[in-house]
């Protein structure tokens, strides 16, 4: 969703994360980019035309809506009222429907603007922080997280922020290894909000450019059932079962069955955390036999109890 003066890093940092992720893993993403005017001029001078009307995409439950950021001043000077008042309507109407919202940097403030940030809690651009408070005091806004997502909000903070949430949002609507997989392709680092496990198996892939290594770690993380055995992974590569724990032992510093059991755990974490699924079936979801045995390993990695991981919020289903 894009407004005059729009910022284009803005728009185009969390476009190229979207429009990798249609190269890896089974989800795809489809971009428009839609605007009240046919053609605007991004603050940073370069023109967009052919721009679609917002009413022109139809959108479905979980689909989203993206508003990028524009710039402050013209903000706050007004310049953007109009176009804010002449689009409210449909992103409210969709937004009650079941579609996600999300800004970029200022676009918080153009949410907030149309009432929708009304007791969420969200983040923005540093620079706007201190006006957004006092002009939207009934917004929760926060500084001390890269985004934030509630009530089905998403929102990132400035400008390459909205790479982060990006990336996190194929990490939870994909996996964690599409999201390094982005990382890696367009070469930059992939960072985390300080609520999250700063610890991500998945960033290995950083460490080595082996190829057949590479492939084996994303067949480990698409089959983590307990069917899927090493016998499977080594036919899968056309390879010996010692070849490949030979190249993997070498290439990532662990076993085979290490990594396995971390990339188990992983996802059971993430299922903790999200998820009111029972701890058995999410030991079986791990590709674990039973609960006892997911949280016997669970405990030899990480120590306690995996039921300390419990924190599932409701809100990012609302």
């Amino acid at each position: 969703m894009l407004y005059s003066k729009a910022h284009l890093l803005d728009l185009a940092g969390a476009a190229q994360v979207f429009y990798e992720a249609n190269s890896f893993g089974t989800r795809k993403y489809q971009l428009h980019f839609v605007s009240l005017k046919e053609s605007i001029s991004t603050e940073q001078g370069l023109r967009f035309a052919g721009l679609r009307p917002p009413e022109a995409v139809p959108l479905r439950k979980q689909d989203m809506i993206v508003v990028v950021g524009v710039d402050f001043k013209s903000f706050v000077r007004g310049e953007m009222d109009a176009e804010i008042e002449q689009t409210a309507s449909w992103v409210i109407k969709n937004y009650k429907k079941g579609v996600y919202l999300s800004s970029i940097c200022s676009g918080a403030l153009i949410l907030a603007k149309m009432g929708l940030l009304n007791g969420t809690k969200c983040t923005i651009h540093w620079k706007c922080l201190d006006y957004a408070r006092k002009k939207f005091p009934r917004v929760r806004f926060m500084d001390s997280q890269l985004y934030v997502f509630d009530k089905g909000i998403f929102t990132s903070g400035g400008m390459t922020c909205g790479i982060d949430m990006a990336l996190a949002l194929v990490e939870k609507w994909s996996n964690p290894l599409v999201s390094a997989e982005i990382a890696q392709e367009m070469v930059i680092n992939m960072r985390r909000a300080e609520t999250q496990n700063q610890k991500n198996t998945f960033l290995d892939f950083k460490n080595h450019f082996n190829p057949e290594v590479y492939k084996a770690q994303q067949l480990l993380v698409n089959n983590l059932q307990s069917s899927y055995t090493l016998t499977h992974l080594a036919a899968d590569l056309h390879m010996s079962v010692r070849q490949i724990s030979r190249l993997f032992k070498h290439h990532t510093g662990e076993s085979i069955q290490s990594i396995r059991h971390k990339l188990r755990l992983e996802r059971g974490e993430h299922l903790l955390r999200n998820t009111e699924l029972t701890l058995k079936e999410i030991a079986g979801q791990c590709g674990y036999q039973s609960p006892r045995q997911f949280s016997r390993i669970w405990k030899a990695y990480y120590g306690g109890a995996p039921r300390s991981q419990r924190v599932f919020k409701k809100s990012l289903s609302e």
